[in-house]
């Protein structure tokens, strides 16, 4: 019987003396290799910084009409494509019309004014000549009068009608003097000028243009090329400052991510980039790094955070990134604000090099 128990009583004293080291090996060592592992992998990455926070951009133009008024005919279809100057949308140019045959006929009142104060000035020039001729004859009648008075062979009342006569020549020379010089002043000091260098019909001119001006932006064209969309319908109002239509283009296309600040350490321009759109998810583009904004979203906005207010709360900003793309064959068509996730590629830099301070 003691021969029997023996090998197992040498067996269980065998396994009491390594269970403490394997004990110790599952409650230190191999967590501590575990950790090890984890801190190099997690210190090692870093490289790529990703967001979904990212959109697909096109150049756009809202086109607003410069004149307010009722759209009359629309001269494309939605979305179709437009050349620039290719006309869009023609308001109705009843009233501008208007404007422009008033402006027309007060144009042509303006210049008749001045060419009949040209004439007034005219003819005040030869009645002070007149009035100069008069004059010399009333003085020498008095000159006449004045001697036959001193012999004593004219009655003393006809030497005072003569010098009456020739007072009222002379003041007749300064009124009509005056006259001549209120009509010159019209003409700014110059009557032999073109008639369209006057003031009156330069501004009756600029009235005029002003109307025509108008009445070409009853008709309303594209100012790049690109997709039209958003047409107004036909009796609808357009009002100025306001889109009646937008203009997308067709070329230039570009993605917007909007990184957290705290992943734009290494991020520089030029850098590589992977970009995959949502609608194509089986489909990659590669850009670069196009420009880093130099604000952040919430410094763009309407109403900016106070953050020297008293209950302020600390958030992570966005920061946007703008990636050009390498257009490849075969891609697909991209259309303005579709949603991107973008993967930045910032060279050999890890966790580690933030960790320990390395240079950026």
């Amino acid at each position: 019987m003691d021969a029997v128990t023996r090998p197992d009583t040498d067996t269980d004293s065998g396994e009491l003396a390594a269970s403490p080291w394997r004990r110790r090996l599952l409650l230190w060592v191999l967590p501590l290799l575990a950790l090890l592992l984890a801190t190099y992998l997690y210190g090692s990455a870093g490289r790529y910084v990703s967001t979904d926070n990212a959109y697909v951009q096109r150049d756009r133009v809202d086109v607003a009409p410069q004149i307010a008024g009722e759209v009359r005919e629309v001269l494309v279809a939605e979305n179709q494509p437009v050349v620039p100057g290719q006309p869009v949308l023609v308001l109705d140019d009843t009233l501008p019309k208007i404007a422009v045959a008033a402006a027309e006929s007060r144009l042509s009142t303006a210049r008749a004014e001045i060419m009949g104060a040209k004439v007034a000035y005219r003819e005040k020039a030869e009645e002070v000549a007149m009035a100069r001729r008069a004059a010399m004859y009333a003085d020498r009648d008095l000159k006449r009068q004045e001697d036959l008075a001193e012999k004593k062979l004219t009655p003393l009342s006809t030497l005072d009608s003569a010098r009456r006569l020739a007072d009222l020549s002379d003041g007749s020379i300064e009124m009509l003097e005056l006259q001549r010089a209120q009509t010159l002043a019209r003409f700014g000091g110059s009557v032999d000028a073109p008639v369209d260098s006057y003031g009156t019909v330069r501004t009756a001119l600029a009235e005029l243009e002003r109307a025509r001006v108008d009445l070409a932006h009853t008709r309303i064209a594209a100012p790049q090329a690109g997709v039209a969309s958003h047409l107004p319908k036909v009796g609808s109002r357009v009002e100025v400052g306001r889109a009646a239509f937008a203009v997308v283009s067709d070329r230039s296309v570009w993605v917007e991510a909007n990184f957290k600040e705290t992943d734009l350490e290494w991020v520089r321009p030029g850098e590589p980039v992977a970009i995959v759109v949502d609608t194509y998810p089986n489909h990659a583009w590669r850009g670069r790094v196009q420009s880093i904004a130099q604000a952040t979203g919430a410094e763009f906005s309407l109403l900016p955070a106070q953050n020297a207010s008293g209950n302020w709360v600390k958030v992570v900003q966005r920061i946007a990134v703008r990636i050009s793309l390498e257009p490849a064959a075969g891609d697909p068509p991209l259309r303005d604000g579709m949603s991107a996730s973008v993967d930045i590629d910032t060279g050999k830099h890890t966790r580690f090099d933030r960790w320990f301070g390395r240079d950026r």
